[in-house]
């Protein structure tokens, strides 16, 4: 009786241990094209380098895709990088939160990935400087990925056949290592480039393909409101990177970027990354935290819901005149005391305003960069 028993647990432990895990490796093999594909290069002429000078190596970046998307990277085999980062979403994920290995969810919403050669930090709170870093850190994240130990990283790829000759073709030989994992993830996501939207097109042809109602919205977006002080430049986030505090709350619990404020000399609160609005239409929920689900909600929220908060960006204060803050008003000696330059800014948008700000910035779709096949899953069967 009690073997009989000892089997039963057994029994279960087993079909509990394999439904927590994916299916076994040999079941996964990635479907590749005979031809390793060209991810150095763009359709069309690009009026800048969206590469900032990288030279992408293309046996380098089709290791790279096949990492992205390997489950094999997470603890238990469940969650791969494209799992919070889904080309349908402008690899964002279309949750406020995402679901890591072990059901938890993430601190923050998934960011989309594209033109990281236009970015010098990453994550919202711009804590790293280095994407070679950056890369390794969602997988050995105790909540994304969970795969700590990074001998065990290796170990894992080692005994996947597959690899033998992704890294034989990327690297010259087929030996894996922490390094190179990591080379390769940087080649592919530098590789995903998206600069073919309306908004591209229109540039080199006077914006002739916008409908009036997206001219109108262009109007808004750079003459009227304030919104290219911080999503403007080539890649439509302003400089490099950057954060900024949008007054989303009068005190944030999640503080964002360390350091101090410039001003005020205290500690920074609810200073986020600056992000590209390119592909904004399909990459909500927004926020760093996703807590607004569609554009319309983003739009009222800036029209109408801007918080007071003594580290609100200047571009988002309401100067004494009532309109944009003007930064002749500025004064270092009265701001710290919170006596001007903290009102919120009020835009009183109609609705016809509204909408062709919306309109205008679904001009920023790329189309085909979400359903370009050099960047989509490699596992998953046609």
């Amino acid at each position: 009786m009690r073997k009989l028993v000892y089997i039963i647990l057994a029994g279960i432990a087993f079909i509990v241990a394999c439904t927590k895990e994916s299916p076994t490796p040999e079941s996964r093999n990635p479907i590749l094209p005979a031809t390793v594909s060209r991810y150095d290069s763009v359709a069309g002429d690009v009026p800048f380098d969206p590469w900032d000078g990288f030279q992408v190596d293309n046996h380098k970046a089709t290791l790279g895709r096949v990492l992205f998307y390997e489950t094999q990277l997470s603890k238990n085999n469940r969650v791969s990088c494209g799992s919070c980062h889904k080309q349908a979403f402008g690899f964002a994920d279309n949750l406020a939160k995402s679901i890591g290995f072990d059901n938890g969810l993430t601190k923050r919403n998934s960011q989309a990935i594209l033109n990281a050669g236009l970015q010098e930090f990453f994550f919202h709170d711009l804590r790293e400087e280095h994407l070679e870093n950056m890369v390794l850190m969602p997988i050995a994240d105790h909540v994304e990925m969970g795969l700590e130990n990074k001998d065990y990283m290796v170990a894992k790829l080692e005994s996947l056949p597959y690899y033998r000759n992704l890294f034989l073709q990327a690297f010259g030989d087929e030996s894996v290592t922490v390094e190179r994992i990591s080379d390769g993830l940087v080649h592919f996501i530098r590789s995903m480039i998206s600069v073919n939207s309306k908004w591209d097109i229109g540039n080199g042809v006077g914006f002739s393909n916008f409908t009036q109602e997206e001219l109108l919205g262009k109007n808004l977006y750079f003459i009227k409101f304030p919104c290219s002080s911080c999503h403007g430049g080539d890649n439509l986030m302003g400089g490099m990177s950057a954060a900024e505090n949008v007054g989303l709350d009068n005190w944030y619990q999640d503080k964002g970027e360390p350091g101090l404020d410039p001003v005020l000399n205290v500690t920074k609160n609810g200073w986020f990354k600056v992000p590209s609005l390119r592909n904004v239409e399909v990459t909500g929920p927004f926020m760093h935290d996703g807590r607004f689900s569609t554009l319309e909600e983003v739009v009222e929220f800036y029209n109408s819901g801007i918080q007071r908060h003594p580290q609100l960006s200047f571009m988002l204060r309401r100067g004494n005149n009532g309109g944009f803050f003007d930064l002749a008003e500025f004064n270092e000696d009265i701001i710290p005391n919170q006596e001007t330059g903290i009102h919120p800014l009020r835009m009183a948008m109609t609705q016809e305003e509204k909408q062709a700000l919306i309109a205008f910035m679904k001009t920023f779709t790329d189309w085909g960069f979400l359903n370009d096949n050099r960047f989509s899953d490699p596992f998953i069967r046609p």
